[in-house]
């Protein structure tokens, strides 16, 4: 076995059933270094106490690591939504969206030390059974520290304490926008803030000539059905389809559950070397 680059593995905190737990994330790009890097993880996490190694790999690579305790949990939910004609690639898909904002829509771009994005993520999740914790330190790690990316960060504020119901983060890179992650409030206003943060990032995917728009998401997430009115489907083309999530379960308290997808909440922001 190779050695491996110690930055790709990265420790994370993840929650089980609402308690927050250490966990590992191999976060190695190349299918031959995601398997050196899965066992240096494995040997890793067994020594400091994580309940979990996970990543996202060829279904070649999580095979090989199956012998090691890997299992693979099903393709990267992979959803698309075309922002051109084919045959009229001047001609936007973005209709009924406007591009108005409604007051409260802000950009910003001092995420990592927002503490509001943490409590959003805490109002967000309260049925998720499995996610790396989408905290401010999580978003600084993900987005504010990869230097030359070129991240966009919508949010919508409502009240008197400016609190943030949605939040939209997306790029454009090489003619595709891909929507990074989608968060809201678990109520009307906040699905209604989240949907129109997406309609506005869309517009600008489009105005920046992208010819589509990419996003992950699982069918039973609370955004899912927000990334549908915005005419998303699975797409198995995505890029995200091209990898599977493997896991590496060291702690048995929690292997019972682990292993349900439908437990599982992933965006774009788990998997970015794809």
């Amino acid at each position: 076995m190779s050695r491996p680059d110690p930055n790709a593995i990265v420790s994370a905190s993840m929650r089980f059933h609402g308690e927050r737990r250490p966990v590992l994330v191999c976060d190695a790009g190349a299918d031959a270094d995601f398997i050196d890097v899965a066992k240096a993880a494995d040997a890793q996490g067994a020594q400091s106490g994580a309940a979990l190694v996970h990543g996202f790999a060829a279904r070649s690579a999580l095979a090989t690591l199956g012998p090691l305790g890997w299992e693979s949990l099903g393709p990267v939910p992979s959803l698309v939504r075309p922002l051109r004609l084919g045959l009229l690639p001047h001609v936007p898909l973005l209709a009924p969206f406007g591009r108005r904002r409604r007051a409260g829509v802000r950009e910003i771009t001092e995420l990592p030390v927002d503490v509001r994005i943490t409590r959003l993520w805490d109002r967000f999740s309260i049925d998720v059974g499995f996610a790396l914790e989408r905290n401010t330190k999580f978003f600084g790690w993900r987005i504010h520290d990869r230097a030359g990316m070129p991240y966009r960060i919508f949010v919508f504020e409502d009240g008197d304490r400016y609190a943030i119901r949605a939040l939209c983060i997306f790029k454009i890179e090489a003619g595709v926008g891909y929507v990074m992650e989608l968060l809201h409030d678990r109520s009307v206003t906040g699905m209604r803030a989240a949907s129109h943060l997406l309609g506005l990032a869309l517009r600008e995917m489009s105005d920046a000539g992208a010819a589509s728009a990419r996003a992950l998401s699982l069918p039973h997430s609370g955004s899912y059905p927000i990334y549908v009115r915005h005419a998303f489907f699975s797409s198995a083309e995505a890029g995200g389809a091209r990898r599977e999530l493997g896991v590496h379960v060291l702690d048995p308290d929690v292997s019972d559950s682990v292993a349900l997808r439908e437990r599982w909440y992933l965006s774009y922001v788990d998997v970015m070397d794809l």
